[in-house]
């Protein structure tokens, strides 16, 4: 049941972000693009560029990222004429991934309501992306607000990316000692050939000067230039530049390559779910976590989307999906696991204890050496699952009685909340709920362990999680949440704020 709640809180979760699978499961990345503004040079108002926004944007939200967008003013950017597919020009006609994002009414409102650049938290992302456009000529060359933040992001050694004419700020961005940044780095952005192209093409001068005309008088500095409006970018470091506004995509995937590169200097969080769930139970977690950290979800067999039949599987099964998973991580892991997944986690981390940074148990079954899930529910006198279950008739899954499962699981949660939990519910492989731990003092109890109690429990009684914290001996600290079984659902930001603090 307590895994059963979990599954509701992932489907849930789903339906209040109304995004697609996984989307945001990594983190965020800041995009900047430029306020709108009027060009001295052709009287035309100016701004951001479709392309260099919708193409990197696509190229983040395909990889799991968040984005936000920000200007330095805040409030709603403009696009540059030529940019837009549906301009009388047909410039840009070809464009059909901003055309999408045009039409997208949730991009609208983003691009209606950028944030404010002093008001954003350089902490909240993983990388940032400075878009170009005819408009950062104007509005990006002289602001020192954009220039510091900038730099005090690349000086973090995360992904700091700029491309076409956004690159005009490493143009007077400097270092702390004075330097500019771009000193001995090799670099690209906007070239002259292409600024040449596109004066001859309206048949006046479009900008008061130009960028590589400009970068080519600093010394130690090697900006390197494709041919003209050919997808370019580079990376040099953790800066990351763009040609022109063919080269969004590229510089997103050098980003994304970076990205990469990075997650070992971030905290991995292995989420495992309790019965009756899948993967999806962490939904209300997992984005928000995923901010200053990896996230990796775990769907064990049989559960949701995975279609092993409930009768084949075993406790093995769910040890070695598990095992699986922590391994493809570069280092050490934050093993969380929900309800029944306790008893899971522990043969984990006996196994593999080398892997294991520490053990964090939610609501869950903390078992000692030769127990298993059925024999521990059994001394529970505060759940109401035991009297609940039923079984198939050759006893290889189990469910709950429909009217118990809210009660059980979550009394506390919202009733839309409650109805999807019993729609969803399904048999649960009833095999791993009997089969026993194996457990060392050498292994299992070499890894820190930290508990998450849940006092208004019905699934698993805040009586026996006590009982078995006391029992094992090794939990390094305990942390208590009034609610029922699913804490990371009612009272997200609560839970996300303890399982971080657990250093």
């Amino acid at each position: 049941m307590k895994k059963l709640i979990l599954f509701f809180l992932a489907i849930t979760s789903s339906i209040v972000t109304c995004a697609q699978h996984n989307a945001g499961h990594n983190g965020k990345v800041l995009m900047i693009a430029s306020n709108p503004a009027v060009s001295k040079q052709t009287g035309w108002p100016i701004g951001a560029w479709y392309s260099e926004v919708a193409h990197p944007y696509w190229t983040f939200s395909e990889a799991g990222y968040t984005v936000d967008i920000a200007s330095p003013d805040g409030g709603e950017i403009k696009f540059d004429a030529f940019s837009d597919p549906e301009d009388a020009s047909q410039y840009a006609a070809f464009d059909y991934l901003s055309l999408g994002f045009k039409k997208d009414p949730t991009k609208q409102k983003q691009i209606q309501n950028t944030l404010k650049l002093s008001e954003v938290n350089p902490d909240d992302y993983k990388a940032i992306f400075v878009c170009g456009g005819q408009g950062p000529m104007y509005t990006f060359v002289d602001n020192t607000e954009l220039h510091q933040f900038f730099v005090d992001f690349y000086l973090t050694g995360k992904p700091t990316a700029a491309i076409c004419h956004g690159t005009v700020i490493l143009l007077k961005t400097k270092l702390p000692n004075g330097k500019l940044l771009i000193e001995g780095k090799k670099w690209t952005g906007f070239a002259s050939s292409e600024e040449q192209y596109a004066d001859n093409y309206v048949g006046m001068q479009i900008q008061p000067f130009r960028i590589e005309d400009d970068a080519r008088k600093i010394p130690n500095s090697n900006f390197t230039v494709a041919p003209p409006f050919e997808a370019f970018a580079l990376k040099d470091g953790n800066l990351i530049t763009g040609q022109q506004q063919n080269s969004g995509t590229a510089a997103a995937e050098l980003v994304l390559e970076e990205l990469e590169n990075q997650r070992k200097n971030y905290p991995t969080y292995v989420l495992v779910h309790g019965a009756w769930a899948d993967e999806s139970a962490w939904g209300f977690v997992r984005n928000q976590l995923a901010v200053n950290a990896n996230v990796v979800v775990v769907n064990l067999p049989a559960h949701g989307v995975e279609l092993t039949p409930a009768s084949q599987v075993t406790l093995n099964d769910y040890v070695k999906t598990i095992t699986d998973a922590i391994n493809e991580q570069p280092g050490k892991v934050t093993l969380v696991g929900h309800s029944m997944a306790g008893i899971v986690v522990s043969q984990v981390a006996e196994n593999i204890p080398s892997k294991i940074e520490k053990l964090v148990y939610v609501s869950a079954y903390l078992p000692q050496n030769g127990e298993d899930l059925l024999s521990l529910s059994a001394q529970d006198k505060q759940s109401l699952v035991g009297g609940a279950l039923e079984f198939t008739s050759d006893y290889s899954a189990a469910t709950i009685k429909k009217e118990m499962i809210a009660p059980a699981v979550c009394a506390d949660c919202p009733d839309f909340m409650k109805d999807v939990l019993v729609k969803y519910h399904h048999a649960e492989p009833a095999k791993p709920l009997g089969e026993k731990v194996m457990l060392t003092k050498s292994k299992f109890g070499s890894v820190p362990k930290y508990y998450i109690h849940t006092a208004q429990d019905k699934a698993v009684g805040y009586d026996l999680q006590k009982q078995m914290v006391k029992a094992n001996g090794t939990v390094k600290k305990s942390f208590e949440m009034n609610t029922s079984h699913l804490p990371f659902v009612v009272q997200t930001q609560e839970f996300i704020k303890i399982l971080t603090s657990i250093k």
